[in-house]
């Protein structure tokens, strides 16, 4: 298996997917703008800014204001780093255990359909034999690279070249267990969805970028639940809670030393900012002022 085909993982807690995965979720009203102003007195202001995990130009032209908020920070956080080390751990947990083929998973219909699919994506049958059910969703799904780095990678890769110092909020094996702890049953339910809607995923997706730039987080919630297509609810939730709401958690403890110091810049999915259970509430119960960047402070 090649590694480097699957490497942009990432993908899998993109917007375009969980947008497509999500049911009933309790919109919040925050407003428009992916950057939002984390702070507390006496503490230099932190920045958090919600991405969409695609290798798009347009997503990926940052503005003057998140531009000159990046560039100011000290610390980067991102969820996962996108580091040589991660990208191989990536590859090999899309992998089934020995001995167990995807076919024999699916049944020889579910995976001829399926084969003849990610062929034309580059990934052979004997490739696609190797993947986990939930992979092989991952592969359908992604838009097709422009050759360069998706937004989170960017960042990184920018950080990197200004010394700057690198947070995870998340491990690899946490990121990944929300998909490997899905039933065979579940994950196949998933990638049978996929299937059947392939031929509207690049259109959705286009539609998805086209909100995130308009930088309207109850638009990115409208849309997730209009592109909902698992009908089987249970499902929805569960997915709901461990893509976006037990992960939220974990990001929050991660995150509070690097703001208890100041100018961090945490860059997450955009899916993760609103909401009840979202980060932008879960920040203000921590106590921070969470504010647009040009609205003045409250009074302490």
């Amino acid at each position: 298996m090649c590694h480097a085909k699957f490497h942009r993982i990432s993908l899998i807690l993109s917007a375009s997917l969980i947008f497509f995965l999500f049911s009933g979720i309790a919109l919040a009203d925050v407003g428009k703008g992916l950057l939002w102003r984390i702070h507390k007195p006496k503490v230099p202001a932190s920045y958090l800014y919600g991405t969409i995990h695609v290798d798009d130009k347009r997503v990926k032209r940052l503005s003057e204001q998140v531009r000159k908020r990046f560039d100011e920070s000290k610390t980067l956080c991102l969820e996962i780093l996108p580091d040589r080390e991660t990208q191989v751990g990536i590859g090999l947990a899309m992998l089934l255990p020995e001995g167990i083929m995807l076919d024999g998973v699916l049944g020889d219909a579910l995976f001829t359909r399926l084969s003849l699919e990610l062929n034309r994506k580059g990934i052979t049958p004997m490739e696609a034999l190797r993947l986990k059910p939930w992979a092989a969703m991952v592969a359908l799904s992604r838009p097709e690279s422009q050759g360069g780095y998706a937004l989170d990678e960017q960042l990184y890769h920018w950080a990197n070249y200004q010394y700057k110092r690198m947070c995870a909020l998340e491990t690899l094996q946490e990121q990944l267990s929300v998909f490997d702890e899905l039933t065979h049953v579940d994950q196949i339910a998933l990638l049978e969805e996929t299937l059947d809607h392939l031929p509207k995923l690049k259109e959705m997706n286009e539609e998805l970028i086209q909100i995130y730039l308009k930088g309207d987080l109850d638009a990115i919630f409208e849309k997730s639940m209009e592109l909902n297509r698992v009908p089987d609810k249970g499902l929805s939730k569960r997915l709901r809670e461990s893509l976006i709401d037990r992960r939220n958690e974990i990001m929050i403890k991660r995150m509070k030393p690097y703001l208890e110091k100041g100018r961090a810049f945490i860059a997450v999915g955009a899916l993760h900012l609103p909401g009840d259970k979202g980060l932008i509430r879960l920040l203000v119960k921590e106590g921070y002022a969470v504010t647009p960047p040009d609205v003045s402070l409250p009074p302490w």
